[in-house]
């Protein structure tokens, strides 16, 4: 799906117009006018439909850095786009930052409850405790330890969870 922005003039004289690429803004704003003829050179940039709005939004899109959206964050993969939604909503990361940082972000689609069942299973955690105390073992506690020491996040996009662990 072709994402569809608006640009909102400041100037209070002047009609917006929509865009769906970076040329195309950039075609329209050199030629646009307000009513009295003079040039509108202020706007700002809204997100109307399409893929990406959290992002858009998280990332706070405007007229200074609208190309660095069209060409670095625009077309991320779904995965890459939750990282980047995290690391701008919850860690704060700065536009020129966050593309260094995807890799550095562990994603699992689930509750924080799955997400430990799936990492004890994996690192063979209770495999190390003796087995007639691995029934005292709770994981529920050991999942809501992990979300309070820091150790793994959740942020929810579109009704779906995710987990998230950042190195």
């Amino acid at each position: 799906m072709t994402n569809i922005y608006h640009a909102t003039p400041y100037d209070i004289s002047a009609s917006g117009f929509y865009f769906n690429t970076l040329a195309e803004y950039q075609e329209r704003s050199i030629k646009h006018r307000n009513e009295y003829g003079d040039p509108v050179e202020e706007y700002e940039i809204q997100f109307i439909d399409g893929d990406n709005y959290r992002l858009f939004g998280a990332l706070g899109v405007n007229q200074a850095n609208l190309d660095k959206w069209f060409s670095d964050f625009e077309k991320l993969e779904t995965d890459e786009t939750i990282k980047a939604i995290y690391l701008s909503e919850d860690l704060s990361y700065a536009m020129d930052g966050i593309l260094d940082c995807l890799d550095d972000v562990s994603l699992f689609e689930g509750t924080a409850l799955e997400y430990t069942e799936s990492y004890i299973e994996d690192t063979g955690l209770l495999e190390q405790i003796p087995e007639n105390l691995r029934f005292y073992f709770d994981t529920e506690k050991f999942a809501r330890d992990m979300v309070l020491g820091g150790d793994i996040s959740s942020i929810e996009i579109d009704g779906t969870n995710y987990i998230i662990q950042a190195f």
